[in-house]
């Protein structure tokens, strides 16, 4: 007689874009799924939710970076492609409080004309010297992960910039409002091989890429149709259920349960973390933090963040696109009035606060107010306008600050407990092995199925955010403003 195998249950704890991920894909396999999220809502670090007045308010800026492929590819599998969710955007602004401005295209490919013309004019924001000083950022781009590692991950971005005798101007002007926005770290903190991965992965995406921001809340657009979709597929997704603590069976060496926060106790035949590395570090089992492999996780550098939402009396831009500010500590920002939350009158802008490791014990009140000044050195409609609504939000852990060898040290996704597996930004895979090898919860999930449904889950799980929401080749590759 022909016999039945009883469809695995996975718990997977943690709603954001690598626990959502994962859920979509092992669903797509016919597994029991259930997710919990310790938040009342859905989306991480890349949520949005209502406040008290019924606006939106967002986690922090979020961009879209067009080779998101394998993200785009999840959005159109769940019914939302796209084209329907996201508006391009191909320049970027920068701006020197102590000089000028300066537009640049973004997308040879895409706007050849304004990337060219821009690349040769606006001499006064980057002399030719200072453009030609940009070189160094294409050559290293151009060889493997492994060759960028070995060769760079020792080095801060600011040593391996005054290695290759780059200007003064370019690194205070383009590189450090770039580190400031992208991971909310100085270039002092930043390993030149996190940040040549993105060069890296900007020569090899050419054809993807293009900026792109998003046409309303991504509670609404992205979080609210995936959960939908996973639970016409079995799936359970529970909100406001925070994980309280992880059994672990000796002598069986495997996790035999969890606790949440409301009593209930989960059971499973494997367990997915998919929260913050800090998050889990505390409740790592006693007898498994005495491994080397859990050990690193707790040592795993943070940083903070700050996300400052202000709503103006008058529209600060005439357009969407994304303003990079040097020299202030509000490297990043956006007029989102008019495609993002849409509101009948006045602007609203959202803006990162960073470094923000000295400004978290700031009172809200002092933060608008600084905020408000710094923007109004480079935004004249900014400066003479009133503030009618602020929200401050303050996450004194948001993600792996990218020291040098910080993100080498990220732990793989299967971990050496058989049932337990790791999801999420602060997680990699074999960067060699990256594009030939299954991740870790790709092999969990090909143990029950031999189709290859989770060959992408991981690579668009690490996009957020931001904008936030990636991994290149074992390079996180896009968090803050792209997180």
């Amino acid at each position: 007689m022909k016999t039945i195998q009883r469809m695995q249950r996975i718990a997977i704890v943690g709603g954001g874009l690598g626990g959502l991920t994962c859920a979509k894909y092992l669903a797509d396999a016919g597994m029991n799924v259930r997710i919990y999220e310790g938040l009342p809502f859905l989306g991480g670090r890349a949520s949005t939710f209502r406040d008290d007045d019924g606006e939106w308010i967002e986690q922090g800026l979020h961009l879209f970076l067009g080779s998101y492929s394998e993200f785009r590819t999840l959005l159109t599998e769940i019914g939302r492609p796209a084209e329907d969710i996201l508006y391009w955007i191909d320049q970027l602004h920068l701006h020197d409080p102590q000089g000028p401005a300066a537009t640049y295209g973004v997308n040879p490919i895409f706007a050849p004309l304004r990337t060219i013309l821009g690349a040769l004019s606006q001499n006064d924001y980057l002399g030719p010297l200072d453009k030609l000083s940009l070189a160094p950022l294409t050559a290293p781009a151009l060889t493997s992960i492994e060759n960028l590692r070995s060769k760079y991950d020792s080095l801060t971005v600011t040593e391996w910039w005054r290695q290759t005798g780059g200007t003064d101007d370019v690194l205070e002007r383009v590189l450090r409002p770039f580190c400031r926005a992208v991971q909310f770290s100085e270039p002092e903190q930043f390993s030149a091989f996190d940040f040549l991965g993105w060069a890296h992965q900007s020569i090899y995406g050419l054809l993807q890429l293009r900026l792109a921001g998003y046409k309303g809340a991504r509670e609404e657009l992205i979080f609210r149709p995936l959960a939908e979709y996973l639970q016409q597929r079995g799936a359970t997704v529970q909100t406001g259920i925070q994980l309280r603590q992880i059994e672990y069976e000796e002598s069986q060496k495997s996790l035999s349960g969890l606790l949440m926060a409301d009593g209930q106790r989960v059971v499973a035949d494997v367990y997915v973390i998919a929260i913050p590395a800090w998050a889990f570090a505390p409740l790592i089992p006693m007898p498994l933090r005495r491994l080397p492999y859990f050990e690193g996780i707790a040592k795993l550098p943070v940083a903070p963040a700050i996300s400052v939402q202000l709503w103006l009396d008058r529209v600060a831009a005439d357009n969407p696109d994304f303003y990079l500010v040097c020299r202030e500590p509000t490297p990043v920002y956006q007029e989102q009035s008019q495609l993002t939350y849409r509101t009948a009158s006045g602007g609203r802008i959202s803006v990162i606060v960073s470094p923000a490791d000295h400004l978290l014990d700031w009172e809200d009140e002092a933060l608008v107010r600084m905020v408000h000044q710094s923007l109004g050195k480079v935004n004249a409609a900014i400066a003479a306008a009133t503030v009618t609504k602020s929200v401050v939000l303050k996450h004194p852990q948001h993600l792996v600050r990218p020291l040098p060898f910080a993100m080498s040290s990220r732990p793989k996704q299967a971990t050496p407990v058989p049932n337990l597996f790791l999801a999420g930004d602060w997680t990699s895979r074999s960067s060699s092995a990256a594009k030939k090898a299954p991740s870790g919860v790709e092999r969990l999930a090909r143990r029950q199925s031999s189709s290859s449904f989770m060959k992408r889950s991981f690579d668009a799980c690490l996009m957020q955010q931001t904008l936030k929401l990636w991994s290149i080749d074992g390079v996180n590759a896009a968090h803050g403003v792209c997180s």
